[in-house]
């Protein structure tokens, strides 16, 4: 009686048999698989899919805006494995020389918007603008209510910030627009904005240029500071007509203190933005982790000037805007992606058509491969019925009996080659039918070897 099938048995016999067929394919066609396998890592190579474990941010003067900022970017990045390093300089100009020179490590640095003539630096990218940097003017003594304050403030001891930086580019242009220049000027003072306003608290100067955001502690310092006063600048409006990067931002009366109605009137005054640039190759998932990071901390900080979810905005379009960014702010973020790790998302969100053409060819393969050991099988047997069927048509040609013998050999030899070949359960039956018809055309060979001697 024979045995009950056992599914345990069955279970086993059809690994075994998926080994040997993987292993028949790895032995006959490791050409193709290796071939496979250099163009997927090629792929990926190029695709760049692991982002670097360190960046280098340049974020100005220390108590800026810029630093502040930067520091909250830093967990955002903790989180995903990558180092930022904040790398503190003399203000805007220098951030953008050391972004753009190729042989510095800084990769993004943070900007003031109208620094940077459009056009001039094709190999930066910008991410976008934060938050509004207003150009302060703090001064001490009474104060000012006249009509011209460039007239009035050009014989005060005044501090413009360091050599390049971003204030003393701005008013340069706002004087120059009046026909007024501040080349030669001594009462202007060059120093970093700490120096300056530790020189105005100690009345050494008079007064201090600083283009910063509202939170900046630098700021809010002398925001703060009973003695110090902010310049009101009634022609702002004007000046936005000739500067279009800029635009009018106003602390509205008794917005900083409503017990003590401080300021007692609005304040008007210029504005640029604090905008984020980065090197042209940086990593989409370096550009990814800085835009969701920009989205939370704007959401979080207290935009004074701006309106709610204003920011982050491509405002300045002095730099062209990176194709990731462009897709962030058109909301080309897919959901479920969120739940990934942002090297990982934002692999798979600019490589899915690749993917999906990788897909398009593997995925017929893989049909294929799960019916390979049924057709490796087959193929077997084919080649072996053809063999059979060459040595049959030559056995009523041949007339000797070495000739016949030598065709014996041949079937023999067929006969072993099976024999050692692996052949899945499926085809065992064509198998015995292929020795049936071996078996069938030696019978007939012997025949004739017989009838000769």
């Amino acid at each position: 009686m024979p045995k009950h099938p056992s599914l345990i048995s069955h279970l086993r016999s059809s690994l075994i048999q998926e080994f040997h067929s993987w292993g028949d394919l790895l032995r006959t066609d490791w050409r193709w698989i290796l071939l496979l396998v250099c163009g997927v890592f090629v792929l990926i190579s190029f695709s760049r899919p692991f982002p670097p474990k360190d960046i280098y941010f340049a974020v100005g003067q220390e108590g800026s805006t810029f630093e502040m900022l930067g520091k909250k970017f830093v967990p955002f990045f903790e989180a995903e494995g990558v180092r930022l390093h904040l790398v503190n300089t003399q203000g805007s100009a220098k951030s953008l020389a050391d972004l753009a020179d190729k042989d510095n490590e800084v990769n993004a640095s943070l900007m003031i918007g109208g620094v940077v003539k459009p056009g001039a630096y094709p190999d930066l990218r910008s991410l976008g603008s934060i938050e509004y940097a207003p150009l302060w003017l703090f001064y001490r003594g009474p104060e000012f209510t006249g009509k011209k304050p460039f007239e009035y403030f050009s014989t005060k001891r005044l501090s413009v910030g360091p050599d390049g930086s971003a204030a003393e580019i701005t008013l340069e242009r706002i004087l120059g627009l009046s026909g007024i220049t501040i080349e030669g000027r001594t009462n202007l003072v060059k120093m970093p904005n700490k120096e300056g306003i530790a020189s105005l608290l100690d009345g050494e100067i008079d007064a201090v240029f600083i283009m910063d955001g509202f939170s900046s502690p630098n700021i809010q310092e002398l925001l703060h500071h009973p003695e110090i006063h902010v310049l009101d600048f009634t022609y702002a409006p004007a000046y936005v007509k000739k500067l279009p990067y800029m635009s009018v931002v106003t602390i509205p009366k008794g917005s900083l203190d409503l017990r003590k109605t401080h300021p007692s009137q609005d304040i008007q005054m210029l504005a640029s933005t604090v905008t984020l640039l980065i090197e042209k190759d940086m990593h989409p998932a370096i550009q990814s982790i800085f835009l969701l990071g920009a989205e939370k901390i704007t959401n979080d900080i207290d935009q004074f000037f701006a309106k709610p979810e204003f920011f982050p905005a491509y405002v300045d379009h002095a730099v062209e805007l990176s194709p990731i960014a462009k897709r962030f702010y058109d909301g080309g973020r897919i959901s479920i992606l969120e739940r990934l790790p942002i090297w990982l998302s934002s692999y798979i969100d600019r490589m899915w058509f690749v993917l999906l053409g990788l897909l398009a060819v593997i995925y017929p393969l893989f049909r294929i491969l799960p019916s390979y050991r049924s057709k490796h099988s087959v193929m077997l047997i084919e080649d072996a019925y053809d063999e059979i069927q060459r040595i049959d048509k030559l056995s009523t040609h041949e007339k000797s009996q070495s000739e016949l013998h030598d065709l014996l050999n041949q079937l023999d030899l067929l006969d072993q080659e099976t024999r050692d070949s692996w052949v899945s359960s499926e085809e065992k039956y064509r198998l015995y039918t292929m020795k049936n018809a071996l078996n069938l055309v030696r019978n007939q060979i012997l025949s004739r070897i017989h009838k000769i001697s």
